[in-house]
């Protein structure tokens, strides 16, 4: 009784590795399918009116880009401005962005950490 059973089950254990086996793909056919992916995931080539479009959009960034730098060299020079002349570990408060930060000179400015979370209606 115990031999069958081992038997059946090497059988029924050998017959699903078998099948398991067929059905799988080969490693040939899953990279063919990948580079087929990968070629209709290539963009096309853009139409003059699509170029012009896609230039305009990259120059506004670059401005914006350029605004955004110009931004923060005026905080900065603000900063430094604050701490001039000031003693090393005295209290300054700075105006950024419509808000009023305090924080301390030291060889460099370090703000208040728990003012630079968002609030929804600033307070100070």
């Amino acid at each position: 009784m115990n031999k069958t059973k081992i038997v059946l089950m090497t059988t029924l254990l050998g017959s699903v590795l078998g099948l398991a086996a067929c059905q799988s793909t080969t490693p040939a056919e899953q990279s063919m399918d990948r580079d087929h992916h990968r070629h209709n995931m290539q963009r096309a080539p853009l139409t003059p009116e699509q170029r012009a479009e896609w230039q305009a959009k990259r120059e506004q960034r670059s401005e914006q880009r350029e605004q955004m730098r110009q931004q923060h060299q005026a905080q900065r020079a603000q900063i430094e401005q604050a701490c001039q002349g000031k003693r090393i570990g005295e209290r300054v408060n700075v105006q950024w962005n419509k808000r009023v930060i305090e924080g301390t000179c030291e060889v460099r400015f370090t703000p208040d950490q728990s003012q630079f979370k968002r609030q929804a209606n600033p307070t100070t």
